[in-house]
């Protein structure tokens, strides 16, 4: 009987130098990814700063009582900072939650270079009335970061273990949530202002959007698509 000659196979194995080589390329694919996602990010919060200090009086016509009305406490940058949280579900959704919180940092650095900027430009013109206090700044930054956080990292918990529409929902509630009670406190506790009931008033226009968001979060699940191993 003829026993047919062994054939040796031979596989490319990849050298210690092609695995660095490959490696520094997933990294610095991975930074530009980051940097482009946080450029575009840095938009809203960029907005939020400059519009920091403009009402909105649009539901004022709602309450009948002057000091519950929400131009006293809403104004175009919080509306702003509501789509940040919203933003970064969809970041999470396709690049996962670490992803998204690391872009939610970089994004904020950005838009704190460019407020400074924006504020050494204007700073001869301007007038101390002009410029929110620096605990109402703080405040505002920290409970907008905070919130992001917690809504992402939520949605990158939940996603994919139940039903599509629990994860952002309740990411975003957790995010808002998170977002007034350290806002309001810090910034109105001791004002002797009804700010209890503007909190209140404020995660409940914020849950409402977020019960809208589900929609356009729906018809994204077409087209923005989780990244390998991901789930929702």
């Amino acid at each position: 009987m003829e026993i047919a000659p062994a054939v040796e196979t031979r596989r490319d194995r990849l050298t210690p130098l092609r695995r660095f080589i490959a490696a520094i390329g997933r990294l610095v694919s991975s930074l530009l990814r980051i940097l482009v996602l946080s450029f575009v990010f840095s938009i809203v919060p960029i907005a939020a700063f400059l519009a920091l200090d403009l009402p909105v009086r649009g539901l004022d016509h709602f309450f009948s009582l002057p000091s519950a009305r929400p131009g006293n406490w809403l104004t175009q940058g919080h509306v702003f900072m509501t789509f940040a949280a919203m933003s970064g579900i969809f970041i999470a959704r396709r690049f996962g939650g670490d992803e998204a919180a690391r872009v939610i940092t970089t994004s904020w650095g950005i838009a704190a270079v460019a407020a400074l900027v924006e504020f050494v430009h204007l700073a001869p013109s301007l007038s101390p009335g002009d410029i929110p206090s620096a605990r109402f700044i703080g405040a505002f930054v920290a409970s907008a970061m905070i919130g992001q956080y917690v809504a992402v990292g939520l949605y990158d918990i939940i996603r994919g273990a139940a039903a599509w529409w629990r994860a952002p929902l309740y990411g975003l509630l957790a995010g808002y949530f998170a977002h007034v009670v350290i806002f309001f406190p810090v910034v109105y506790w001791s004002s002797g202002l009804p700010w209890t009931f503007w909190m209140v008033s404020d995660f409940t226009l914020k849950a409402v959007l977020s019960f809208g968001f589900l929609g356009l979060y729906y018809v994204s699940r077409g087209f923005v698509k989780p990244s390998d191993g991901l789930g929702g």
